[in-house]
Formats: C-alpha cells, structure tokens, sequence
C-alpha cells in the first residue's frame, strides 16, 4: 500500500523533531547505571529521572513506562507547587544493568529506599514486554507480602539483572518523598543505610536524654518554667518522630493520618495551655473568668478542622504557631537569668524559624525526605542542647551566688560576734570597775566610822579639859574636830554597798561614746563601702556611759548591715534641757507597719538576714534609762534614730 508508505514518512520526521525539541528543552533520556558484580550502589538517586502525572487522571505503571520509554521524564525535580502533598503523583525512572565484570553470568540485586513514608512507595520492575511487577518487600526474595515495616528504609524483593540487558525500574511516591536511592547485593543493607539508621536511633536517643536530664534539672532546681518546657520538648520530640508510629502501627493511610493528627493536637494543646498557664496575670485571666474562658476555648475549633480536613497545611500553620508561643515562654519566662534568657530566646525563635524553613511546602521542597529529617533533628538538638546548657550555667551561677552570699552572712555574723565580745568586754570591765569602786566606798565608809568613835572622845575630853585649856587652843581643837567629822560624814551617811543613784553618776562627755563607735564600726563600714560619718561634740551627760554605747552601737550596726544604705552619719544636736544623738542613714526605710513590727523582740523586716534584736534592746535601755528613743523611716528615703538624753 503505496499510500500508507507516503504518509509513515512524515510521521517519523515529525517523531524526530519532536525528540529534538524535547532534547532542546532540557528533557532528558534515562541514564544506564551499571552495577558491578560483587558490590552495592549507594546513591542512584542522583541519577535517576522524574515525571509529575497529570493531575487527576488515572495514571498507572504502563502509563508511567510509556511515558518513560518516551523520554518525557527530566534529570530536575519537579515543581510540586499546588499538588495535593499526599497524592502519589510523583514517578522516579531508572534503567540499570549489570556491569562488564558480570562475565555473562546474572546477578540478583534488591533497590533500597531511604526516607519517611507514611504512604509506602510502589517500586515497579518492568519487563522485556512492558509488563509491571510490583518488588516491594519487607525481605529478599520472592513471593513474599507486600507490607511495610520500616520507619527509615525500605528494599524491594530481589530481582535479576542479565548481562547486557537493562531493566526499568519505576518508583510510585507522593508528591512530598524524595527518597534516595541504592542498588544492594540479596540481603545487604547499604552502608548508608546503616550510618542512617544508626544516626536517627542517636538524635533519639539524644533528644530523650537533653528532655529527661532537663526536667530533672529543673525539678530539682524548683524551677517550673524549666520543667514545663523539657516536658514540652518531650512532645515535640515524639510528634518528630511521628512517622516511626504511622508506619508501625498504621496499617493504613488514613490510619497513619489519624496518628499523626493526634500528635501534632497534642503539641499544639500543650503549648498553647503552657502559653496561657505561664502569662495568666500579664493576660488577665486570672481577673476576667470570661476571657479565660474564651482563652481556654480558642484551640478547640482545630478538631473539628482535623477530623473534616484531608490537608496537612491545615493544622501545620497552628503546630508552629504554638511552637512560637512555646519559644516566648522560653525567652519571656524561662526561670535563669535575664542574660541567660536572652540568648535562650533566639535560640528558640532561630529554631521555630528554621523548622518552619524546611518544611516540604517551603525550602524543603527541594530536599531529599531523609535530609529533612536530619536538619529537623539538628535543629531539634540545637534547641534542647542549647536550653540544657543555659539551664546547667543559670545553676552553677545561682550556686556561686548563694555561696557569695553565705560567706557575706558568715563574715556579718563574725563582725556581729566581734561586736557583742567587744560590748560584752566592756561591761565586764565596767562590772569590775563599778565594784572596785563599790568595794572601795565600803571601805572609806569603814574607815570613817572607825574615825568618828575617837572623835567623839576627843571631843568629850576637851569639853573635860577646857578649864585647864586656853580659849584660843580649845577653838583650835574644837575646829580640827569638826572638819575630820566632817569629812567622814559624806561617806558614813550613805549605807554600805547601796547603789548611787542616777543623779549621782560622773558627768563625762558624748564624744567618748561617738569615738568608741567610730572605732568600733569604722573599719566594717569600708569594706562594705559605706561612708560613716562620726560628728564630735562638746556635749555631756550623766546618763550610764554603757547603756549609751550599747544603744548608739546596735542603731549603727543595724544601719550598717540591714538598712541597704551608702551613707551612715552619727552626730549630736544640743537642745534646750538636753542633747540628742542622732543616727541617719539613707538606706531602703521602711513603712509604718513595719517599723511597729521591728520593735519586738525576734521581729526583723523582710528579707532581712538578721535576728529582729538590735532595735528591740535599744527601747529596752531606753526605757531603763528614761531616754526618749524615736524613728522616723519612710520607703526608699532612709531611716533617723534619735535618743534625747536629760542634762538634768
């Protein structure tokens, strides 16, 4: 048939120029591999071919080797852009044949996939007559169930490879999968595959290690912050990992997306009530039941959109959402120091911002499944080794502090005893003066009664004598006597061992206690770095000169180590009838409860390190030395001390 023959010909140079303009356009034809006898392929990933089936049309193996053999499939990943993520559109074509040190002989050989499916891969291996034979498996050999049950790594059943004859091998995933891809001796698993598996089991068994280390840390520590985001990270940890439980336990897509689902609502719950448990007060909730309540309420609605809606972009906006309210918890209330919490928050944001990036709708799109998940584990570690870190620093520097803090106490407590033995000595030394001195009146009081009975018989003898006697002598004598009675009158009126009475005391001067103060306090008050100022003065009393040390040392003992002042100043005013001593400091002061509550005994302000006596032993030496003691304090504006001593 002449005419059949005319019109073959231009269909075949329309053939060809088709195949140029596809050439020309960047379509490629499929690459052979070669694989050698006696080893394994790694990576054939990198030079396989892919094709995106039309959008909803039936697409099946033959479809897909047509259009293989046709060379409609191209070296470049596709732009999966709009498509259905869970749809398996997605063809990969290889062409592999054995290499030329097989000598003629066939080899059998199995195709290794590295990546996370939920939905399993259909592997095809076609035919010398087109026809498809499905080789997905669990284990080498024929005739065994097409099943999945690896989390990381699936292989097909083995096949034969002729000597010089290609076979086609296409691969069925969705849209989402960029498995890779090795061709592997019967019953090996590839060296990568292995490095593989073993790295994910690590970032597991790390990320578990960082989560239980931390709540630990930070229960032991009283830190609740800390231990709501370990048990945080936990959650987000499995949720990760949440293909390892849609592949064991889902025997179904739909199965598998029901797991994943509850996953991720829980991550999402969990931050989100964590979010408003953590900022209750800033949000008012709190004060307003009703917008707790809404709060409380806001979330559910993702329920109902994850038990109608099929999409995974329609829950993942509030997963990241709720893992960027899980890092202001972090960077806003993260219970370490204010420094430290700085650098935890972006850490944090970088790595919501990072997980976000990757993802199969954004960067992710142009990276292989397992290269995904090795960056979601890196960033996941990067978060939980960063938090843990900044935990550790945050305790050993809270434990440093509280050290700082005990020897302060300890050296306070040493300078408070070294005061009280001070005191203590001098009352001793004032005990022993005043009974030296006492012991001394009994004695003069002795010796002037002893005097007086002679005295009194030389009296009575002059009165005998005086006939026989001068007038000029016998005033003479009468004189001598009256001034030795006279004399050890002053000592024999008073009883023997009787206290002198207040108004009895030695006048002395206010300078001698302002001086044993300075003295006493001078060398504290610098180390501390407080400016104590002593004022001297030319006033005097006869107030007991221990009472008054006693009083004026425990009011600047008292400015020194509790009132938080820079400046302490000591001095005396003269008043009509009196003086005053004055201490005034410009510390913290305090409100007017608080300066009832200092008055008693074993009452102290809080957050004070003393033992609430000081203020109390100074009213009780007032009151037993008549003194009038006052104060007058206000917040933030210091404290004045007065006692006003009588010169009467």
């Amino acid at each position: 048939m002449p005419g059949m023959t005319n019109l073959s010909l231009p269909f075949h140079r329309l053939g060809a120029i088709l195949l140029l303009l596809m050439a020309c356009f960047g379509v490629a034809q499929a690459q052979t591999i070669e694989v050698p006898r006696g080893q394994s392929v790694e990576r054939i990933d990198q030079q396989a071919t892919y094709f995106l089936a039309p959008e909803g049309e039936h697409f099946d193996a033959a479809d897909a080797n047509a259009a293989f053999e046709a060379g409609r499939f191209s070296g470049a990943f596709p732009e999966t852009k709009g498509r259905d993520q869970n749809a398996q559109s997605l063809w990969i074509g290889l062409r592999l044949k054995s290499g030329e040190a097989a000598q003629g002989q066939p080899i059998r050989r199995v195709i290794g996939l590295g990546a996370i499916f939920v939905v399993l891969p259909h592997v095809y291996l076609i035919g010398e007559d087109g026809s498809a034979q499905e080789i997905l498996a669990t284990r080498s050999g024929d005739g065994n169930v097409l099943a999945p049950r690896y989390f990381t790594y699936a292989r097909t059943q083995s096949f034969t490879l002729e000597p010089g004859e290609p076979r086609t091998v296409l691969i069925n995933v969705t849209v989402t999968d960029r498995p890779t891809l090795g061709v592997f001796r019967e019953g090996e698993l590839g060296h990568n595959q292995i490095v593989a598996t073993l790295i994910k089991s690590g970032f597991a068994l790390a990320l578990l290690f960082i989560a239980v280390v931390t709540a630990i840390i930070a229960f032991l520590t009283k830190r609740p912050i800390g231990t709501i985001f370990a048990i945080g990270f936990g959650l987000v940890m499995l949720h990760v990992d949440a293909s390892l439980y849609t592949t064991v336990f889902g025997g179904t897509r739909a199965t598998g997306r029901v797991i994943w689902e509850v996953l991720t609502l829980s991550v999402i719950f969990y931050c989100f009530y964590a979010f408003l448990f953590v900022f209750r007060d800033s949000l008012r909730l709190t004060r307003y039941p009703l917008l707790a309540a809404f709060a409380l309420a806001l979330p559910l609605p993702l329920i109902w959109l994850a038990w109608t809606s099929d999409e995974t972009t329609d829950i993942l906006w509030a997963y990241y959402l709720a893992l960027f309210l899980f890092a202001c918890i972090v960077g806003l209330r993260f219970d370490i120091a204010p420094r430290l919490r700085a650098i935890a928050a972006g850490i944090m944001f970088a790595c919501v911002f990072a997980a976000l990036a990757i993802e199969p709708y954004y960067l992710g799109r142009n990276l292989p499944d397992l290269t995904i998940e090795y960056l979601r584990d890196a960033i996941r570690m990067m978060a939980g080794l960063g938090a843990l870190f900044l935990l550790l620093v945050d305790v050993l520097r809270t434990r440093e502090e509280r050290d700082r803090l005990t020897a302060e106490r300890i050296a306070a407590l040493e300078a408070q005893t070294e005061t009280d033995r001070r005191l203590l000595e001098t009352e001793r030394e004032y005990a022993r003066a005043r009974e030296s001195a006492l012991r001394r009146q009994r004695q003069l009081a002795a010796a002037s009664h002893d005097i007086r009975q002679p005295l009194i018989g030389l009296r009575s003898a002059l009165a005998e004598e005086a006939d026989n006697l001068s007038l000029g002598l016998q005033g003479r004598l009468t004189d001598a006597i009256d001034y030795l009675e006279d004399l050890t009158r002053e000592y024999s009126d008073r009883e023997p061992g009787a206290p002198a009475a207040a108004g009895d005391e030695e006048e002395y001067s206010l300078d001698l206690v302002l001086r044993a103060v300075s003295d006493m306090f001078a060398g504290e008050a610098a180390s501390r770095g407080i400016e104590l100022r002593v004022a001297s003065t030319t006033c005097r009393t006869r107030v007991p000169a221990l009472a008054l040390m006693r009083a004026t040392s425990n009011l600047v003992a008292n400015a020194l180590r509790h009132a938080g002042a820079d400046r302490i100043l000591v001095g005396v005013r003269h008043r009509e009838g009196g003086c005053v001593i004055e201490v005034l400091d410009n510390g913290c002061g305090m409100d007017a409860a608080t300066l009832a509550e200092v008055r008693e005994p074993g009452r102290k302000r809080e957050g004070s390190d003393g033992d609430g006596l000081g203020l109390a032993i100074v009213h009780e030496l007032a009151e037993r030395h008549s003194i009038d003691f006052t104060m007058e304090s206000a917040p933030n504006e210091g404290t004045a001390a007065r006692l006003f001593l009588s010169t009467s």
